[in-house]
């Protein structure tokens, strides 16, 4: 399996029928290690390209690690291919109720616009914290802004063994889903890869007096719960709202 040969194979398809959309789903089986796993959609101008990347990049990037010698015995991929540009735009995201109760499920509603200009409308119920009060924010976001907000602020640290490397291959944000966060004003860290959040004062002060070779990144806002929304369209868009958290 190489690069050019994926490429090649979509890229017929887009000279025959022109501008597509194609469905990537499948799996690289990784010899004593869990697999890489695929799930995506990709549209438009540059879709072949992206598709194959899709694929080869991650297989390339973990046979090339300077920590083990990886055996990868398969690659089992389905692509399928449609003859029109599925993508999707977020137009709007709103709540019902912006002062729910402590311990409430509220229903968060997103507006979709597809490429055909028709409206979807998704719903996800969003779990509201028990101890949770006052101003909190809900972030509705596609994957790749999502992705670009995360690698900025979050700074995650680089894999350091090949099970990380599958593991943040996996967690990968994707373009075929919507991800929603719900935010809180409480500092939480990132410590040694993993996201630690609402973390009192006393418990900050020992992590950040005990780094360990960059291995502790601050955050300033705790996540409190997060969602998907899977979509059969390359999604774009992102959408913030705030709402305030009654104990009355």
């Amino acid at each position: 399996m190489t690069y050019a040969t994926i490429l090649n194979s979509l890229g017929s398809y887009e000279r025959q029928y022109g501008a597509m959309t194609f469905s990537v789903r499948g799996s690289a089986t990784v010899k004593k290690h869990d697999a890489i796993t695929f799930n995506n959609v990709f549209s438009g101008d540059q879709a072949p390209v992206a598709a194959a990347a899709y694929v080869v990049a991650p297989v390339t990037y973990l046979m090339g690690n300077d920590y083990e010698k990886v055996d990868v015995e398969s690659v089992d991929v389905t692509v399928s291919a449609s003859e029109e540009p599925k993508t999707a735009t977020l137009e709007r995201a709103w709540v019902d109720d912006p002062r729910p109760r402590p311990g409430r499920s509220v229903p968060l509603k997103v507006l979709l616009r597809t490429y055909r200009g028709d409206q979807e409308i998704r719903t996800v119920p969003i779990d509201i914290p028990a101890n949770a009060s006052g101003a909190l924010s809900i972030l509705v976001s596609d994957g790749t802004r999502l992705g670009q907000t995360e690698q900025r602020e979050m700074r995650l640290p680089q894999p350091r063994s090949v099970d990380q490397m599958i593991k943040a291959l996996n967690k990968a944000r994707r373009s075929n889903t919507l991800y929603v966060k719900l935010l809180g004003s409480e500092a939480g860290a990132i410590v040694n890869g993993e996201t630690l959040s609402s973390l009192p004062p006393s418990v900050l002060g020992v992590l950040e007096g005990d780094r360990n070779g960059g291995n502790f990144n601050p955050l300033h806002s705790a996540t409190l719960g997060e969602w998907e929304i899977a979509t059969e369209h390359a999604v774009n868009g992102s959408r913030t709202l705030t709402i305030s958290v009654s104990q009355n």
